[in-house]
C-alpha cells in the first residue's frame, strides 16, 4: 500500500489561529533561513545607507495578541540583510522600545544568541506598561532599523502566563498515545514522552515542557529548538523534560489547517508554536521561552528552575 503523503507544512493551523495577521516568520529553504511575510502588514522595516540595507525581523507574533502589559515579556529579533536574509549581526545590540504614548523609552541591551539554532537572534525582555502599538529601534553599525509590535489587553492574551498553575493534563506517552498520531514528529522520535504532564507535576520536580511540531512547524524552528532541549538535558538531571506535539491528527487531514489541536495545546491557550514552558517544583509557571531559543538561553533558564 502506498503511504499517504504528509500534508503541506506551509499551510498550517497557525495562520488560522493568528486570525490572518501579517506575521513575519522564518522559513528554512534549502538550508538557508529566509524571511517571508504571511500577510500584508510586515513586522520589519529597513533603513538604507548607500547600497546597504539593515532589516529588523520580528521572530514572534508581533501583531498579537501575544504580549500583555504589567508583567515581564520576552520578544526575539533577528538582523537581516537587504534581501531580508538573517545575518549574524553584532555581538550585542541596544534596543530602544518606544511606547504608544511616545513617552519614556525602555532601553534593553541584548546579546546575540546562536548556539545550536540556524538563525542568530536577540532576546529582549522588558515590562510594558501601555497597551497599543510599540516601536523597537536598533542601531546596527550606524544604521537605524525599526519594527512595530503590539501589546494587547491582558484579557485577549490566552497563553498561560508566568505565575499561573500548569494544567494537569494527561498528555500522550509512548505507552498511551491518547489518540495523538503521530506521538512525535521528530525524526527519529524524541525520548521526551515517557510520562504525562500530570504525572510529572505529581513528582514535585521542575519541568521543562516543549510544545512543538517539528514536521509541521510554521517557522521551521520547532526541530532545532527540540534538538537544543535534548542537547542540554543531561546538564540538568534534576529537571523533568517533556515534549508534546501541537496537533492530534495531522496525518488524518489533507491540510494541517484542518488538524485538531491536542488537549494540552488548548489547555495552555497556545495560538503559536513552538513554546518552552518552564514550571517550578510547585507546579507554577516560572518562565516561558517562545518561538526561538538557543542552548545558552535554554540552559540558563532551565537551571534557574533548580534555584527557585
Amino acid at each position: 500500500m502506498t503511504p499517504r503523503p504528509l500534508p503541506s507544512p506551509q499551510l498550517t493551523r497557525r495562520s488560522v489561529l493568528l486570525g490572518g495577521a501579517g506575521t513575519l516568520t522564518l522559513v528554512t529553504l534549502g538550508g538557508f533561513a529566509t524571511a517571508c511575510s504571511s500577510g500584508d502588514d510586515e513586522e520589519s522595516s529597513d533603513t538604507t545607507v548607500g547600497e546597504e540595507t539593515v532589516n529588523l525581523l520580528s521572530v514572534f507574533n508581533a501583531q498579537g495578541p501575544f504580549l500583555l502589559p504589567g508583567a515581564e515579556q520576552r520578544i526575539t529579533y533577528a538582523i537581516a540583510d537587504f534581501e531580508g536574509v538573517p545575518v549574524e549581526g553584532p555581538e550585542t545590540l541596544t534596543f530602544r522600545l518606544v511606547p504608544p504614548s511616545g513617552g519614556d523609552e525602555i532601553e534593553v541591551e541584548s546579546t546575540r544568541h546562536d548556539a545550536g539554532v540556524p538563525t542568530p537572534y536577540y532576546p529582549v525582555r522588558f515590562t510594558p506598561e501601555e497597551e497599543g502599538i510599540w516601536t523597537a529601534l536598533v542601531d546596527v553599525d550606524g544604521q537605524e532599523a525599526e519594527a512595530s509590535f503590539s501589546v494587547s489587553p491582558a484579557a485577549d492574551v490566552t497563553v498561560l502566563a508566568r505565575g499561573a498553575d500548569a494544567p494537569r493534563v494527561e498528555t500522550p506517552t509512548t505507552t498511551d498515545a491518547r489518540g495523538v498520531d503521530p506521538l512525535c514528529t521528530a525524526e527519529p522520535p524524541c525520548p521526551l514522552h515517557e510520562v504525562t504532564l500530570a504525572e510529572a507535576l505529581a513528582e514535585g520536580t521542575p519541568i521543562a515542557l516543549l510544545v512543538a511540531t517539528p514536521a509541521f512547524c510554521a517557522t521551521a524552528v520547532c526541530g532545532p529548538v527540540l534538538d537544543v532541549l535534548l542537547a542540554v538535558q543531561e546538564q540538568v538531571p534534576e529537571v523533568r523534560f517533556l515534549h508534546s506535539e501541537v496537533y492530534a491528527n495531522p496525518l488524518a487531514v489533507d491540510n494541517v489547517a484542518q488538524a485538531t489541536p491536542t488537549e494540552l495545546t488548548d489547555a495552555l491557550g497556545l495560538t503559536y508554536e513552538p513554546s518552552l514552558f518552564l514550571v517550578g517544583a510547585d507546579g507554577v509557571l516560572i518562565d516561558r521561552l517562545d518561538n526561538i531559543y538557543d542552548e545558552t538561553e535554554a540552559l540558563e533558564s532551565i537551571e534557574a528552575l533548580t534555584t527557585t
